[in-house]
């Protein structure tokens, strides 16, 4: 029963891949789909520098792992490097640092709230975060709140969800006061959100967002060249302006 769920996962995971992977003509990069707008952004620049395009895929960082270990077709994986190579072991050549990510506490709009001491408002009743023991901006709001000493004061006002996205949507509604999200998430959204603020990031365990090329990368000499890329001044600065 397990095998048979398993190749039916795999089915799903290999038609997602673009039909370009299995001719093995291009670099086929798998990263967290929290960073889809950077880099598509990152693609077309490179695209323009050199004439060489990737082929991208988007998913959740579990997806991206196991496509990444099981189909011989991901070239370079991207996201934290914390999941990717500690918690997924996923065995890696060469990796390259892109920026740091950041936390952010997020308001709701028309909340009356705007401001970090605002969570100890009790009048803010409802804050929203991903989940503490999985999603790595979870772990960092817990951290947080335990570092600044909310915890354990402050649970009965948490609502915990499972990710990102979902604490968004949960401010985009209204049904929380505000909530912690991430600041490449709260970039790409703030037109929908009545604020933000960037939390000290002294008060949590830094998130290393990577590039990495695979061990079992069928073109390791090309995705060396974008992990180059990377290190541009151009390129930095596109990685700059999504948050990181």
């Amino acid at each position: 029963m397990h095998r048979i769920r398993f190749c039916a996962v795999m089915l799903t995971l290999l038609l997602a891949l673009p039909t370009s992977a299995f001719a093995g003509d291009k670099v086929v990069l798998a990263a967290g789909a929290g960073y889809k707008k950077m880099v598509n952004a990152l693609n077309t620049a490179y695209e323009k520098k050199t004439g060489r395009s990737m082929d991208l895929i988007y998913g959740n960082m579990g997806r991206v792992t196991t496509l990444a270990k099981e189909s011989g077709k991901v070239d370079i994986v991207l996201g934290d490097r914390q999941f990717l190579i500690v918690r997924a072991d996923l065995p890696v050549t060469e990796e390259t640092e892109l920026g740091r990510g950041k936390l952010v506490l997020a308001f709701a709009k028309g909340s009356e709230f705007s401001k970090e001491s605002d969570l100890d408002n009790p009048k803010a009743e409802r804050i929203a975060l991903p989940d503490t023991s999985k999603a790595i901006y979870g772990k960092a709001a817990r951290e947080y709140l335990l570092t600044t000493g909310r915890l354990p004061g402050i649970k009965p006002r948490l609502v915990e969800v499972a990710t990102v996205p979902q604490v968004f949507s949960y401010l985009a509604t209204n049904e929380v006061d505000m909530g912690f999200i991430n600041l490449t998430h709260a970039l790409n959204v703030k037109d929908k959100l009545g604020g933000y603020m960037i939390v000290d990031e002294k008060n949590y365990a830094p998130i290393s967002i990577i590039a990495a090329v695979l061990k079992n990368s069928p073109n390791k000499v090309e995705a060396g060249k974008f992990l180059e890329f990377i290190k541009t001044a151009e390129a930095q600065a596109i990685v700059r302006a999504n948050g990181l």
